[in-house]
């Protein structure tokens, strides 16, 4: 078995994208996902070689290096001691995308379905309710002069998994009240839920932003601190 060393590889944050049982893993480099164009061939199944199709996609639909997709150099070493050098090639998850497209068959449109899902996620593309329409159609309890709601049904209103967890309820004790098996919780209590969870959507497509400059544009320090 070959061990690959990616020696002139950037440091990227690795996820997996799972595809057919298989993982298809793809690299985040700042802002952007980048899937290695020979996985993605390979997982296509195309029926040209590596080499062949790459070059053939790259002439046919002008696609651009350093825009549409990045070349990577690695070093292979294999038993015998030997190196040999490879390239290979990051797409961006629009390319990517497209040329899932361009294959024309079952295995193209769900990698593509997958990459769609994926980019959903990355971007955390919010469906949160206005907060004025939070508390709509809920029948709200009042008790010692405090409003308190369902807390399963806002959860799930505000975004949040309904699976049961005990460390809200030790910290915020205090907005919290039992009747039989049903919690509710007091009104503030769930709009600090709502705006929490916003605050960590809105952060997510802050992150997920393309980037203003290059890639590799890091802000530079000065005397006067960062440009």
């Amino acid at each position: 078995m070959q061990q690959i060393n990616a020696k002139t590889q950037p440091s990227h944050a690795r996820g997996s994208l799972v595809v057919a049982n298989n993982e298809l893993p793809f690299i985040q480099q700042g802002e952007n996902l980048l899937i290695s164009a020979k996985l993605l061939h390979r997982k296509l199944k195309s029926g040209y070689q590596f080499a062949d199709w790459i070059k053939r996609r790259i002439s046919e639909y002008g696609f651009e290096n350093g825009v549409d997709f990045f070349s990577e150099k690695t070093e292979i070493k294999n038993q015998r001691g030997g190196d040999k050098r490879s390239v290979d090639y990051l797409f961006t998850i629009d390319t990517a995308k497209e040329l899932a497209m361009l294959e024309k068959n079952e295995v193209g449109r769900q990698i593509r379905r997958y990459f769609i899902q994926k980019e959903k996620e990355l971007r955390a593309v919010s469906h949160l309710p206005k907060e004025t329409t939070l508390f709509k159609g809920l029948k709200a309890r009042r008790i010692n002069d405090r409003v308190l709601y369902p807390y399963q049904e806002i959860l799930k209103r505000a975004g949040y998994s309904t699976r049961a967890s005990s460390s809200r309820r030790h910290r915020y004790w205090m907005h919290f009240v039992k009747e039989g098996t049903k919690l509710y919780i007091t009104e503030e209590f769930a709009q600090h839920l709502y705006r929490q969870k916003q605050m960590m959507n809105n952060r997510q497509v802050m992150l997920a932003a393309q980037p203003v400059l290059a890639l590799d544009f890091y802000p530079r320090q000065t005397k006067g601190g960062a440009l």
